[in-house]
């Protein structure tokens, strides 16, 4: 039997801007190596902070994707088990894909935040909806392999 893995899109999701933490990053590194030239070696124990740092913000990037897994739906921080879903709406006009958890618990996908290296508006336009008509593909055909009936 072939599984196959969960497919991944980028999708920009809101969320907190990590420039105090950038901040941080740069700054602790410029002490460490500073620390380290004037003082000995043992101050690039102090590197530990800035890779630290580095480790939060590479898995903070990671959240910026859309994953479609067998059983589950992951946007950002949220996700939610296609078992739970209690409602699933498509607008075609406004493209967005709205799913409701059995809890009330709703998750939009929305074509506007499927980045694209598109410079022409014809061209971005069409990029993001080839994007979300693929992805809403996915995900309804998942929902109504465990579900059929609550599409609407």
């Amino acid at each position: 039997m072939e599984t196959k893995g969960p497919a991944a899109f980028k999708y920009k999701q809101e969320g907190g801007s990590n420039v105090l933490v950038w901040v941080v990053l740069i700054t602790s590194l410029i002490v460490s190596f500073i620390a380290t030239a004037n003082l000995g070696p043992w101050w690039l124990l102090g590197l530990l902070l800035p890779l630290g740092i580095a480790i939060y913000l590479i898995r903070e990037g990671m959240r910026k994707t859309l994953i479609i897994a067998p059983r589950y739906l992951i946007v950002g921080d949220g996700i939610i088990y296609y078992s739970t879903v209690a409602k699933a709406q498509l607008d075609r006009r406004k493209q967005v894909l709205t799913l409701v958890s059995e809890r009330g618990k709703r998750l939009a996908i929305e074509a506007e935040k499927f980045p694209t290296n598109a410079r022409k508006d014809f061209k971005i336009k069409a990029n993001k909806t080839a994007k979300f008509d693929k992805v809403c593909e996915k995900v309804l055909a998942r929902l109504s392999g465990v579900t059929p009936d609550i599409i609407g």
